[in-house]
């Protein structure tokens, strides 16, 4: 997917510290693994990991003369509307060759104009450019925050990267973690920012600068609440118009190099079906699919899955002409403990849905292996297009908390899914009741209304803001197996147009995310327009629960295990006695995942907790 790092310090002389770039790059080594390359001045430092695509040369960092300095930049993932950039330099005399890939372009575009026309790209992107001249560092993300950008203060300057992993890699940063950074790390609240002590990151369509003076950050973009005066038949025709083109923009020259990740729900379809279709007008060639199956278990429905992806996977497939590919993985695979390093690696914290995040981890380092560089998945849909169950249960948009907070209390879990099994004087530190009712208010007093608006649209409104705003793309899976992820339904046009279609419009079909369906009913089969949502899979093979079993007995088995400080013990030994209770309760699963994630973290990381 491509990575980048970098150091500012006004103190020191960064040409002497070449090896501490260098090692921070190498962190990232199988985020980008067609190469490494470093470039370090007297008080800033660049490096990036490279992904080849399109027989594009992209030379990072991509160093530009200007006035008797540098400008070096860096850009990771792909940014689209990069033709009509290259256009109007072209037009002021600046010519970028077709050949050059979006570093140089970007370098180019803020020797011409500033940073004023990062706002004008699209897609998921991060940039970072020294300029030599005002002695300044441009930190930059898209509009939506699809690549992540880490940074934190040294002694005497600041260390940025792709990953939390690059700032651990500077002698300077140590891996403390505060009840603040526990509790965003392990709660429902918000999405992951820096975790670790100190660590902060770039927000979505945010523009930061570092120079002498310190950092100052703006905002270029924000989803706004304007009234939709388009028809419904309007609407779907404005839908399909702008997801084709965001579908168009993101496919590879060489679509041997692409793939889907295909679940058989109108997310993952109708990217799919778009993109097989413009694959067949340009005969470009056909479209891959892969889709996750568990071998040895059979699917059974609970409150998050209705229906097995297999079959309707295999149907679009079929429909849309795609070389489809059925990933099997053993129950066994995804508590190999090698994986279980692997997983954490990829995200540098735990995750609360070890069995679904490890299943999409293995499904990837699959599509890697077999050649693939570029994956296009259907993440957003939920979000944009009312299809999350908190848009569909009145209890959970009535709760007056994050419904998804409010799902996991309606299970028992009080403080979220996972959260069961710390101890007291934990609980006490991390306090989950005030900081969800806290963030909870700071988010809803940012929500703007229109004032035809009823109780009910006004509570819609809110639960569709917090999705918008609060719920972000985790590319760590696929990053890790040098993959680059698209997402084309994240559009900054798409997701403005959509989170003003009235709620009434959005279910007129009687099923959750009818506009998106009802924009792509041409391409899909009726049977899959017709799906309800249903989550990702997992195994429900015994061996599943036992494994957890089997890892949670070594741990309360191990006098030194780190996250001893933090759990219950005995309230971890009762569950572990249970073999039943493993199997059958699916809260109890998300504690023992959670205490057994957050004990590797502790460990491996050597994380010290400063509650």
């Amino acid at each position: 997917m491509s990575g980048l790092v970098g150091w500012i310090d006004f103190e020191r002389d960064l040409r002497r510290h070449r090896p501490v770039v260098t090692a921070m790059a190498s962190t990232l080594a199988q985020r980008g693994p067609d190469g490494e390359a470093v470039w370090t001045g007297e008080h800033a430092a660049l490096g990036a990991r490279l992904l080849h695509l399109d027989g594009l040369t992209d030379e990072q960092p991509f160093v530009l003369p200007a006035a008797g300095h540098d400008i070096v930049a860096c850009v990771t993932g792909w940014p689209t509307g990069t033709e009509a950039v290259r256009a109007d330099l072209a037009a002021a005399g600046v010519r970028v060759p077709a050949s050059a890939g979006p570093t140089a372009l970007v370098a180019h575009a803020y020797r011409e104009w500033g940073a004023d026309f990062l706002p004008r790209l699209t897609g998921a992107w991060a940039v970072a450019i020294w300029d030599g001249r005002t002695e300044e560092m441009i930190l930059a993300r898209d509009h939506l925050g699809g690549q992540p950008l880490y940074w934190t203060r040294t002694a005497t300057g600041m260390v940025f990267g792709s990953e939390r992993k690059v700032l651990l890699a500077h002698p300077e940063v140590d891996p403390v973690v505060d009840a603040a950074g526990l509790r965003e790390a392990v709660s429902q609240a918000l999405p992951h920012g820096g975790i670790f002590s100190g660590f902060d990151r770039i927000g979505a369509a945010e523009i930061a600068r570092w120079g002498r003076d310190g950092l100052k950050r703006t905002k270029y973009w924000g989803i706004s609440t304007q009234p939709h005066t388009d028809d419904y038949d309007t609407t779907v025709a404005t839908v399909r118009e702008i997801l084709a083109r965001s579908v168009e923009d993101n496919l590879t020259d060489d679509p041997s190099q692409m793939l889907v990740m295909l679940s058989g729900g109108a997310d993952s379809s109708a990217v799919a079906g778009l993109a097989a279709d413009s694959l067949a007008r340009s005969q470009s060639g056909s479209l891959r699919a892969f889709t996750i199956e568990f071998r040895s278990s059979e699917f059974r429905a609970d409150v998050m899955r209705s229906t097995h992806d297999t079959p309707f996977a295999t149907e679009v497939a079929q429909h849309i002409g795609a070389d489809h590919t059925l990933v099997e993985l053993e129950t066994g695979d995804i508590l190999d403990p090698i994986v279980r390093v692997g997983m954490l690696k990829s995200k540098d914290f735990p995750t609360r849905q070890y069995d679904m995040d490890t299943a999409q981890y293995l499904t990837v380092q699959r599509a890697a292996q077999e050649g693939c560089k570029v994956v296009f998945a259907g993440y957003g849909g939920d979000k944009y297009f009312q299809g999350a169950t908190w848009f569909t249960h009145k209890d959970l948009v009535l709760s007056g908390t994050f419904p998804w907070v409010a799902l996991a209390q309606k299970f028992g879990a009080a403080n979220g899914f996972g959260t069961g099994l710390f101890n007291a004087d934990a609980l006490r530190a991390l306090d989950f009741g005030t900081y969800y009712r806290d963030v909870y208010a700071t988010a809803v007093a940012e929500v703007e209304y229109l004032p035809e608006e009823d109780e009910w649209q006004r509570h819609m409104r809110r639960v569709a803001y917090l999705m918008n705003t609060r719920f972000g793309i985790d590319a760590g899976s696929y990053s890790a197996a040098g993959l680059q992820l698209r997402t084309p339904i994240n559009h900054p046009e798409l997701v403005q147009y959509a989170y003003n279609i009235p709620n009434e419009m959005h279910n007129r079909r009687g099923i959750e995310k009818g506009i998106l369906r009802a924009a792509v009913a041409d391409l899909l089969p009726e049977s899959v327009l017709n799906r309800h949502r249903s989550a990702s899979p997992v195994s429900n093979h015994p061996d599943y629960p036992a494994g957890l079993q089997r890892a949670m007995k070594a741990v309360l088995a191990d006098p030194d295990a780190p996250v001893r400080q933090i759990m219950d013990v005995e309230a971890a030994a009762a569950v572990a006695a249970s073999l039943e209770r493993l199997t059958k309760d699916r809260m109890a699963r998300a504690d023992v995942e959670l205490m057994l994630q957050l004990n590797l973290w502790l460990d491996h990381y050597r994380v010290r907790l400063a509650l």
